[in-house]
């Protein structure tokens, strides 16, 4: 709903988080909602994973700046993951990774891998 209002999805993430944040210590407030502690964390860390779960299957998505951000912060990983294996779930996850291709190691595939393994042990 935020993304109606602003077209930053860093914006739109954090104003629907203060939302969520907000509606439940109201209820406390009203008696309708328990309390538990650090529901303010786990609330951030789901707003977190969401922007994670983007990462990972919607990279398209995301704006350029927040794509090199989770580069720079994970050293990369995030760029060398096997998306084609995600986009049987209709994402496009590989989209932007046409020519990627991951070295497996085939002790630990079920099909063999598309191009020679090199070792690093």
């Amino acid at each position: 709903m935020s993304m109606m209002f602003y077209k930053s999805t860093t914006i739109s993430m954090y104003l629907a988080s203060k939302l969520v944040e907000a509606m439940y210590f109201k209820g406390i407030e009203a008696g309708k909602v328990p309390y538990f502690p650090h529901a303010d964390s786990i609330i951030y860390a789901v707003s977190t994973a969401i922007c994670f779960q983007a990462a990972v299957m919607e990279v398209q998505n995301l704006r350029p700046s927040y794509w090199k951000f989770l580069l720079r912060l994970t050293r990369g990983r995030f760029a060398v993951m096997n998306r084609k294996v995600l986009d049987v779930f209709g994402t496009e996850a590989s989209m932007n990774f046409k020519d990627f291709v991951p070295a497996l190691d085939p002790r630990h595939t079920v099909a063999p891998p598309e191009r020679p393994v090199e070792r690093s042990w």
